[in-house]
């Protein structure tokens, strides 16, 4: 039985800021408090540490939103270059705007409260406070058609995995900030379980619909259950970061609970509620029900902006390491993508 003195264990220390702080110095002034988002935060730290020290852990990043546009694809691409993320699942929408990027278009700051009508007239696509040009998006379909003919031919009468697809894509892609072209570099999975859902989609449409086209490049979305289920079979411990939700936060849940498995670890970062049953909203413990996360999981759930959350985690969590703290992924180690 629970007493009362079990339960008033640990007092709040009031947070000091004297002088300057470093991201992990403030961090853990958070975890002194332990209340609040601050507390949360905190914790979310320690558990992706925990994710990196364990050498027998494959660690996911899942990623929905529009975190690359917004300015995050530098900060994905360094942390699969440095062996910190072991595998990426995402909506295709982020990817295509690395790509945009990769191929000489840019994201712009743009506001909120700018006239849509106006943007339109000027061929300008807003995604909140960011914004896109038109003809970026149309030199990206136009370069993604060469490619799609590329990989077709060179891969006649075979169907690629959504993995595969982005290896491809990153093989033939020369910036070397890009997501894709590190990922195929360091040989780190990116599955697009929704890659139709997104300019992908749209620029197959334009590959496909030529006259006289023979090759077609050919994408079965159901080899990534196979391909990513078995990379959790055969990971003793399985961890998740989860920015956003939906999509890609399931199919990592999935594939955990369709190993007979269950995450050891997970953070979740997002804004949502969980009040009406979508899952970017579901709490970890309703996870638990289903057996997606194991019930004495080291979880934990930050409400809050993922553009302000996520880098302060990865400063801290770097900073933790230090230089010298090498990786190698349970994955590569183990050749368990057969690479």
């Amino acid at each position: 039985m629970v007493e009362r003195k079990d339960i008033l264990q640990e007092p709040v220390k009031h947070i000091k800021i004297n002088g300057e702080l470093t991201v992990d110095q403030l961090i853990r002034q958070f975890s002194n408090s332990g209340s609040f988002g601050a507390g949360r935060l905190s914790a979310a730290c320690n558990i992706y540490e925990r994710m990196l020290r364990d050498e027998e852990c494959t660690v996911f990043l899942a990623l929905a939103g529009a975190v690359v546009p917004a300015g995050m694809r530098s900060l994905i691409a360094d942390l699969i270059r440095e062996r910190l993320i072991d595998v990426v699942v995402s909506t295709g929408a982020n990817i295509v705007h690395d790509a945009i990027e990769a191929v000489g278009g840019h994201h712009y700051k743009g506001h909120w409260k700018v006239d849509d009508y106006l943007l339109y007239k000027y061929h300008i696509y807003r995604i909140y406070d960011i914004f896109v040009p038109e003809e970026d998006f149309i030199k990206m379909d136009h370069k993604l058609v060469k490619i799609y003919d590329s990989i077709a031919a060179e891969n006649e009468g075979k169907s690629l995995s959504s993995k595969d697809f982005t290896w491809e894509l990153g093989k033939r892609l020369n910036d070397p900030e890009s997501i894709l072209r590190v990922a195929y570099e360091t040989k780190t999975p990116i599955f697009l379980p929704a890659v139709r859902d997104s300019e992908f989609g749209y620029a197959y449409l334009l590959h496909a619909s030529r006259k006289n086209v023979n090759k077609l490049l050919k994408v079965d979305a159901f080899k990534d259950v196979l391909e990513i289920t078995e990379i959790c079979k055969r990971s003793p411990k399985i961890g998740m970061i989860v920015i956003g939700g939906g999509v890609p936060r399931n199919t990592v849940q999935s594939a955990a609970l369709a190993s007979k498995k269950g995450l050891d670890y997970a953070v979740v970062i997002t804004m949502d509620r969980a009040e009406t049953g979508g899952l970017s909203g579901s709490t970890l413990a309703e996870t638990v029900s289903w057996g997606k996360v194991k019930e004495k999981a080291d979880k934990i759930m930050v409400i809050g902006d993922a553009m302000i959350i996520f880098p302060l985690i990865v400063a801290s969590v770097i900073e933790r390491l230090g230089e010298k703290f090498e990786r190698t992924p349970y994955i590569q180690r183990e050749n368990l993508l057969g690479t």
